[in-house]
């Protein structure tokens, strides 16, 4: 299958090369040289930014060979900027389902950059929309990892009643799409080493977990499931960790969001279209 290339990615190890050893330039070369050469382009093309298409495995298998060479050669986390943060959030918003803004992904990076999480957890991936900026934060500050519990199964989905219309509709869903799209993107953009996914309903994986720094909380909206999350995962948050829960405008989660005020200060909100409060992020006390 041929895709288009990141071309952001190879303009960063073009920055990156300028200030690598001579052995690792050629190392690295002889990756780009040989994805040169199975997309009929030229290196120097390809490190300048000019866009190109390829074999998904052959441009997966040179990211994968690029970063191995920066780690072994130069001993230490690649430096990812701001600005590499802030493309994964765009790219994710243009090509993934769901419903994260880019004031809320900021946030989410906010967060991450502030409390330097080792064990962040995400209930619901659905397209990944929320957990890729947290990935990409992750790598920027070279550590830590999101473990993103989701099960793309409407029977999982709608196991216990929220409303008629919404049930319906995730009933209708093509889950398998959204979950290789997601799957994909991960492993075109280099995240594998940040993400771990778990596909298993979060009731059932909660013992997985000791000490978590990062929960966001998305999981199914009925009363039940909403405040079972809440239950279950947040007693796992540290001192000072953060909590994410969203929706918080639906009638059903409310229970849970009186849990999570019962011990927790808010710190920040997002509105919905109408002015309510959507999504809550909490700072465990």
């Amino acid at each position: 299958m041929m895709i288009d290339a990141d071309t952001n990615y190879f303009t960063e190890v073009n920055t990156r090369l300028s200030g690598a050893d001579e052995h690792v330039r050629k190392e690295v070369m002889k990756h780009v040289d040989y994805l040169a050469q199975k997309a009929g382009t030229s290196s120097a093309k390809i490190l300048s930014g000019v866009p190109f298409r390829a074999a998904y495995q052959v441009l997966s298998d040179c990211r994968q060979n690029v970063e191995s060479v920066f780690r072994e050669k130069m001993r230490g986390p690649v430096a990812i900027s701001p600005d590499s943060v802030e493309k994964m959030i765009e790219l994710a918003e243009k090509s993934l389902e769901g419903w994260c803004s880019t004031e809320k992904s900021m946030a989410i990076v906010k967060i991450i950059n502030d409390i330097k999480p080792e064990i962040c957890v995400e209930i619901g991936v659905y397209g990944g929309r929320s957990l890729i900026p947290a990935a990409a934060a992750l790598r920027a500050n070279g550590k830590g990892a999101i473990y993103g519990i989701e099960t793309w199964r409407p029977d999982v989905a709608t196991e216990h009643a929220t409303n008629e219309t919404n049930d319906e509709w995730w009933k209708k869903i093509d889950f398998h799409s959204i979950k290789s799209d997601f799957y994909r993107f991960v492993a075109e953009h280099d995240l594998a080493s940040q993400v771990r996914l778990i596909e298993a309903p979060a009731s059932s994986v909660s013992g997985l977990f000791d000490t978590i720094d990062y929960l966001h909380i998305d999981g199914g909206h009925s009363i039940y499931n909403a405040a079972e999350d809440v239950i279950h995962y947040s007693k796992k948050v540290r001192k000072g960790g953060a909590i994410i829960m969203d929706d918080a405008n639906w009638p059903s989660t409310g229970p849970a969001i009186a849990i999570l005020d019962s011990f927790c200060d808010r710190v920040q909100s997002f509105n919905d279209d109408k002015g309510v409060i959507a999504c809550i992020i909490y700072r465990k006390r």
